[in-house]
């Protein structure tokens, strides 16, 4: 896979370090972009490699209606893996779930730009807790995934991975997929053991299974500015990689944990702002800013000049 190709697994071993609100925000802000912080709309895909499903809950989607989801894609039994198309939720199924859940839960009419444009997702359920046992059997388990995204990658500016909190093969297949990886850290004194780790689970896969994977980049979370932990935390992960640590640090805050009740994500459904409800929606499109500037700058030297998937779509469909 050419190393220009954003797919991005957003990994963690350790849970509740905000990683699927990582990988919503990163996903949702890319495709709907941004003038004022320079991030065009891109068109991308959020894939759900998490048992808890938690992706599709934070479009408002209703599990329990999934008729397809990323575990009938991996444990297909045909002969060859199944178109992936077929399993997505598209911008038009995501924008109408977050305004059915907007208006449900709040009760009040979800806001005109309240969208998912250029957004499609192949969301996941508790029945793909059980793909592990059902995958270890077969050959070729670590790149189901990889085989399925490939006719189909290069129909999207990014794909997003969000994975499980553990190393197990749905992880192993999100990172065999992938050229890239995002890793999401706690700011607590715990998460120095978790990176560590991950880390050398990292460094395996490139030898065994994906010589093409690399660190994009760590994301400090949940960061309280105000704690000597949260600080001292900030300082031992840029010590230990001090080009990879984005200069964004995401702070714990009640307002992002409390969007997807909303039915969106933060980005989609708070205005930037520096202060209340429109803090953390800024400081996940800063963080996005970063990923988005630092994937242009690799491109750059690699020579790539070839416009968006979806300034090509609209080329095509304008002729």
């Amino acid at each position: 896979m050419s190393p220009y190709k954003m797919v991005t697994a957003i990994a963690n071993q350790k849970g509740g370090c905000a990683k699927t609100t990582t990988a919503v925000n990163i996903a949702a802000a890319l495709a709907k972009g941004n003038p004022k912080m320079k991030i065009p709309p891109s068109k991308v895909l959020l894939i759900d490699l998490d048992p808890q499903g938690n992706c599709a809950t934070s479009f408002g989607v209703e599990k329990r209606k999934l008729k397809k989801t990323a575990y009938d894609l991996l444990v297909n039994e045909g002969e060859n893996l199944p178109i992936m198309e077929e399993y997505l939720l598209t911008p038009d199924d995501l924008t109408e779930s977050m305004q059915t859940a907007y208006a449900q839960r709040t009760g009040k009419k979800p806001p005109a730009n309240l969208s998912a444009d250029n957004l499609w997702l192949l969301p996941s359920d508790i029945h793909l807790s059980g793909a592990e046992i059902e995958l270890s059997h077969k050959i070729g388990r670590e790149t189901r995934l990889k085989e399925a995204l490939e006719p189909i990658i290069d129909e999207f500016d990014h794909v997003i991975i969000d994975t499980p909190p553990s190393l197990g093969l749905l992880s192993i297949n999100a990172m065999s997929a992938a050229n890239w990886v995002v890793v999401p850290v706690q700011a607590e004194y715990y998460s120095l053991e978790g990176f560590s780790m991950l880390m050398n689970s990292i460094k395996m896969i490139q030898r065994r299974i994906n010589r093409n994977l690399k660190i994009f980049g760590v994301a400090m979370t949940m960061v309280d500015l105000r704690s000597k932990l949260s600080k001292h935390v900030v300082h031992e992960v840029h010590k230990n990689i001090p080009n990879k640590l984005f200069a964004t640090n995401i702070r714990r805050l009640a307002k992002v944990a409390e969007a997807p009740w909303s039915g969106a994500p933060t980005v989609l459904l708070n205005k930037p702002s520096s202060s209340g409800a429109g803090l953390g929606s800024l400081e996940y499109w800063t963080l996005t800013r970063e990923y988005h500037e630092k994937m242009q700058d690799m491109r750059a030297r690699f020579g790539v000049t070839e416009t968006s998937r979806l300034q090509r779509d609209k080329i095509e469909n304008a002729d």
